[in-house]
């Protein structure tokens, strides 16, 4: 019952903060030059990462909601010397993200309100 819709639920903003931060270092890499000055440049956007954050939500249509504290995000990111090293965003891996988002959460929400009822 009601367990089995929290675990749902914390699956839900796991799945989806993990879709936020693949964008936001997509976002930031996009936007690094390839050779010349590119450390100067990471430093610019983690500068003014709030505002990276609106751009990155604005771009690829996520919700406010879902983005990292600023603050934290930074403290993280200031430790890794070159974002361009991340791999880059597997799309089809945010389809399949996507997907479980719609269809399979849906489903494993009707399943636990459906055995609160009957039993297991």
């Amino acid at each position: 019952g009601n367990s089995a819709l929290r675990k749902i639920n914390e699956l839900v903003k796991r799945t989806r903060a993990v879709k936020v931060h693949a964008f936001i270092i997509h976002y930031l890499r996009k936007q690094l030059p390839y050779t010349f000055g590119r450390k100067e440049k990471q430093q610019k956007l983690v500068g003014r990462l709030d505002h990276e954050f609106h751009q990155c939500a604005r771009r690829y249509g996520l919700p406010h909601g879902d983005f990292p504290n600023v603050q934290e995000f930074r403290r993280s990111i200031l430790e890794i010397k070159d974002i361009s090293k991340f791999p880059k965003l597997d799309k089809s891996l945010v389809r399949e993200m996507d997907r479980v988002l719609s269809n399979d959460i849906a489903k494993l929400i009707e399943k636990s309100s459906v055995s609160e009822f009957h039993g297991p």
